[in-house]
């Protein structure tokens, strides 16, 4: 007899079996949360476990009343798992279209993340395949934010509106969008699952970039404004034009973060704003990094030559940084061998893959997701990963910066690649380790680095003179950036 026939007699409408429980525990359950319907255990031999599993892993099984499996999912998601029960009180058939447990959904390609490189691949491949093609982007904000001119928004020369971009156009551009977070992804099924249901997919595109985790850090929070978030940057530019004199702090948390220049443009940025405000002369600026040198991916001359514009800059610099920990209550940064007074303090916070990405099986040993470094392809041969969420390691050992720059030249191979193969081909498109980047200097100047980070054995970088005409190329590029895309 089934869990249905046993119950549907009294009229109950949700009865919960709990896989290899037993009759205490179930009801100590039941009485400990309160629940108004049944739990149940499975029987002795874990029928049901095997009829609705495909091995032990914590899984949770939403069965209707009909005998039909309405929802599954292997992590408890209380959105996925609320939603699907409320659809079945509101008298939504089991198997309907809305229900895209039986994953009858598909698209061609899948794409997680609408950044730098999940947008660029989005067009990209929309131009290269027929309209005919499904193509869904997901990413859980609304707007696409152009992060590099975040830099100029904590000094007052942008406002946050500039920065963003509605992702709701991509439908005018015959992109799919799907303003929701991703909860699961099984590479074996291929099926990514949001909110709104599962989605199986052809070719997935994993472009979710580096998750920025401050509240693994007690205390970032507290005393911190953080760098990498556009309403932090807001936060950091109403405390610079308030600020009257004291100590700031810049503080790097941890290994990896993205755009390796940022933290340094930063202080050249503050340093200026607050001379351009009469009041340099009372504030010191530091710099604190658990890195060796500025940018140490870069060749070793391009480190020392930020390091003594730092310097020129009365900015106190302070490598190999071994941060502990944060005390709000006395604004005190703890290292293991010392303790510095900071009156303000800006962030960057520790970075992490994506929560989806680490429950997934794309997950390397690095943390991040591994791909070939030039075709972007991982281990399953129809899921590409590109950007922040990857690593890619050098041939001198080390690892490739995250950096939109790199994402985006990711991309067009990796569209390439999938477009080619639809079309019963192959590609030769590969990424070539190619990469450029500005750094802003303050007083409308800035540096230009670029090269070929492939290299052997080293990265190969050649470094302008800073001056206004580098910075007016950066300008360009976002101008650029936001008319291409929207």
């Amino acid at each position: 007899m089934s869990v249905y026939e046993r119950f549907a007699p009294r009229g109950l409408e949700v009865v919960y079996v709990g896989a290899f429980e037993d009759e205490a525990s179930c009801q100590q359950w039941k009485q400990e949360y309160d629940l108004p319907f049944p739990v149940i255990p499975d029987d002795d031999q874990g029928s049901l476990f095997k009829q609705y599993t495909n091995g032990w892993v914590p899984w949770s099984v939403l069965v209707g009343p009909d005998g039909k499996v309405v929802f599954s999912e292997n992590e408890f998601d209380e959105v996925g798992f609320s939603g699907a029960i409320e659809r079945m009180y509101d008298g939504e058939p089991v198997g309907s279209t809305s229900d895209h447990s039986a994953h009858d959904e598909v698209a061609d390609v899948v794409i997680l993340g609408a950044g730098t490189g999940g947008l660029v691949a989005a067009h990209e491949l929309r131009k290269r395949l027929p309209g005919s093609r499904r193509i869904v982007v997901f990413d859980r904000s609304p707007d696409h934010v152009f992060q590099p001119s975040m830099l100029w928004q904590i000094v007052g020369q942008r406002r946050r509106s500039q920065l963003l971009r509605p992702l709701a156009g991509l439908s005018r551009k015959g992109i799919e969008f799907r303003n929701e977070e991703v909860l699961s992804l099984d590479v074996d099924a291929r099926v990514v699952r949001g909110p709104s249901g599962s989605l199986r997919y052809e070719y997935l595109v994993v472009a979710l970039g580096a998750q920025l985790v401050p509240e693994t850090v007690d205390g970032f929070g507290e005393m911190a404004l953080n760098l990498y978030d556009v309403d932090g940057c807001a936060q950091i530019h109403s405390a610079l034009a308030s600020f009257e004199g004291g100590k700031i702090g810049i503080l790097i948390t941890a290994m990896p973060f993205k755009c390796p220049a940022a933290p340094y443009e930063a202080a050249f940025l503050i340093e200026s704003y607050l001379r351009a405000r009469g009041i340099r002369r009372n504030a010191e600026i530091h710099l604190f990094t658990p890195e060796h040198t500025p940018m140490p991916v870069a060749p070793a001359e391009v480190g020392e030559a930020v390091a003594d514009m730092l310097a020129a800059r009365g900015i106190a610099y302070h490598p190999l940084y071994t941060f502990k920990e944060l005390r709000p209550e006395t604004r005190e940064i703890v290292s293991s061998n010392s303790v510095d007074h900071v009156d303000l303090l800006i962030g960057v916070p520790p970075h992490q893959a994506p929560d989806v990405v680490r429950s997934s099986a794309l997950l390397g040993a690095s943390g991040f997701v591994h791909v070939d470094g030039r075709t972007m392809r991982t281990d399953d041969e129809r899921v590409f990963a590109i950007g922040d969420v990857t690593t890619i390691k050098l041939p001198n050992g080390k690892a490739l910066p995250k950096a939109g720059i790199f994402a985006h030249a990711q991309a067009k191979v990796v569209a390439e690649h999938i477009a080619a193969e639809f079309g019963g081909k192959t590609s030769s498109a590969a990424f070539d380790g190619k990469g450029f980047c500005w750094i802003e200097l303050g007083d409308g100047r800035a540096g230009f680095a670029g090269g070929d980070f492939y290299m052997e054995p080293d990265p190969q970088l050649k470094m302008r003179r800073p001056g206004r005409l580098m910075h007016l190329g950066k300008v360009a590029f976002e101008q650029y950036w936001l008319r291409r895309w929207f």
